[in-house]
């Protein structure tokens, strides 16, 4: 417990804002939950493409130039070494920096964090209103998942940065259907996984209808150890 934190948030250890962000109660793996209603992921093998940049990637691109603003459901399962997190919760990104994160789910469900493209992020309890808040810095150990990810790395654009700045190679392949939506699989491996959180594989599933992402999966060798379910999409555009 910690008491440093305003109010009754001092009740939980914000990690990642929620558990703060996280419950480690016991559910369904990734891949079990996956196999109800996906075509896996893993399964498809990586078919590069002649360009430097997949077709897909381009049509992601394009799609995130027309969005002014989007509001979304996001699950998180992550997990380093023998640890595990999930998380769910409400997530509300408008251009060109600014975020808003309410944890749906978890022992410290009610939580909220604000970011406003600086190098902090606020936590409070309750509405926008909320007397009692704390900031912390955007990568205080409290407030970014386990393998390190912070509050500003889950918008969409951050996706398409991400792929620019790491060095590795990037491929396109057939996605999965996830929930009866067809993707197209973009494949990211890194030159070195030390500069992409440990992470030796990417993949980012792409709705074909939006060209937005659906699911972004991190591998650990042949271990998922990172899952990103994005659902229930409200685009502002």
């Amino acid at each position: 417990m910690r008491s440093d934190l305003p109010g009754s948030i001092g009740a939980a250890t914000l990690t990642f804002g929620c558990a703060i962000l996280f419950s480690l109660a016991a559910r369904p793996s990734p891949a079990e939950s996956q196999a109800a209603h996906d075509t896996p992921s893993a399964a498809v093998t990586p078919v590069l493409t002649p360009s430097a940049e997949p077709a897909a990637w381009a049509a992601f691109k394009e799609a995130w130039a027309n969005i002014t603003a989007y509001r979304t459901t996001i699950t998180i399962f992550e997990q380093k070494g023998t640890e595990v997190q999930n998380v769910v919760f409400d997530y509300n990104f408008r251009k060109p920096s600014s975020a808003t994160v309410r944890c749906v789910t978890g022992p410290s469900a009610g939580i909220t964090l604000e970011w406003s493209g600086g190098d902090t992020v606020v936590a409070h309890r309750g509405g926008l209103l909320a007397f009692f808040k704390k900031t912390h810095s955007l990568h205080d150990p409290q407030v970014v998942t386990i393998r390190g990810s912070s509050i500003d790395q889950l918008s969409f654009g951050a996706f398409l940065t991400h792929s620019r700045g790491t060095p590795g190679t990037i491929s396109q392949a057939a996605g999965p259907t996830i929930l009866g939506i067809p993707t197209e699989a973009v494949i990211l491996v890194p030159t070195s996984s030390v500069t992409d959180t440990g992470l030796t594989r990417e993949i980012v599933d792409l709705s074909k209808p939006t060209n937005l992402p659906l699911r972004v999966l991190g591998y650990d060798g042949d271990a998922l150890v990172r899952q990103i379910d994005f659902s229930d999409v409200t685009l502002e555009r």
